[in-house]
């Protein structure tokens, strides 16, 4: 994370991000990720949140590893998945060859510019060949703050740039979307997905 402050905000407002949240449907999202997973593949949800998405993997029969760096969403995702949710750091990952799938919905975006291209190596690290990546950034250029809130954005040009850097990922995709939130509809994402190669 870019500091500890991001992390803060989810430890404070834990419950209202998870009310707000935990119904968002992904249904028009999961399936471009998942139909490059094996069935009962394994998947690691990164920042999981809620554990909304990790619940949708889990009753499809994926094994799923939920990790995340609030200690507060940590708890309420162990609770919705009925599984153990890890606190872990996402910068501080440290896997190899491991998984058939990433999942970082709204995840990623709060790691520093200085450090995403690192992350992201390491993350193609974690996966197994043809392993895919799926990430989401809020869409734009640069990084602000929010409050508490470090967002790192991107736009699909500066992203494939960014991967094309990196040895180990192809590009595969990518989609724009609004935000699903209804008092969101003015805000826009990218989806992007990634293949290690």
């Amino acid at each position: 994370m870019k500091d500890n402050k991001t992390i803060k905000y989810y430890n404070i407002n834990a419950k209202r991000f998870y009310e707000d949240t935990v119904e968002i449907d992904l249904k028009d999202f999961y399936p471009k990720f998942l139909k490059h997973i094996p069935n009962n593949g394994k998947i690691l949800d990164l920042g999981c949140g809620s554990g909304r998405d990790s619940l949708y993997f889990i009753k499809k029969g994926y094994l799923v590893t939920s990790i995340d760096g609030s200690k507060e969403m940590v708890k309420l995702s162990s609770q919705l998945t009925s599984q153990k949710t890890h606190l872990l750091n996402i910068e501080n990952i440290d896997f190899e060859n491991e998984y058939d799938g990433i999942w970082a919905y709204a995840s990623l975006l709060h790691i520093d510019e200085s450090i995403t291209k690192e992350v992201i190596s390491k993350l193609g690290k974690a996966l197994k060949k043809d392993g895919v990546l799926y990430a989401s950034y809020k869409y734009g250029k640069g990084s602000y703050k929010n409050g508490l809130r470090f967002f790192n954005n991107y736009n699909e040009r500066d992203f494939k740039k960014l991967i094309g850097e990196i040895n180990g990922l192809d590009f595969l995709t990518y989609w724009i979307t609004k935000d699903l939130r209804p008092d969101r509809q003015d805000e826009k994402w990218l989806s992007v997905l990634m293949k290690r190669n």
